[in-house]
């Protein structure tokens, strides 16, 4: 991944969104720009090492004109979808052979 790369991101039977990846930092962190009108949210996932492997966390940040009201409807919707996303994450690397 490239910071200013861009994709498509699709779930099957729905239509995808576009995102662009932002702020790369190799092993660390990185961001995920995503775009509608007037508000942008920034998904940033960062990993950290424990003892017995890694932590990844994500923020959210939802910045722009409509931000509050998309943040008050949405709130619930992103923190649920969040933690399907980590959790798949998770279970990709574990099941990942080095």
């Amino acid at each position: 991944m490239n910071s200013g790369q861009k994709g498509v991101s699709k779930k099957e039977g729905l239509s995808g969104f576009k995102y662009q990846m932002q702020q790369v930092k190799e092993g660390e962190s990185f961001s995920i720009l995503w775009k509608t009108l007037f508000v942008r949210l920034v998904f940033t996932y960062t990993v950290k090492p424990i003892p017995k492997g890694s932590k990844v966390s994500c923020s959210v940040e939802i910045l722009g004109f409509f931000a509050w009201p998309v943040r008050w409807a949405l709130k619930n919707k992103i923190r649920k979808n969040l933690s399907q996303a980590l959790g798949a994450m998770v279970k990709q690397l574990e099941n990942k052979k080095y």
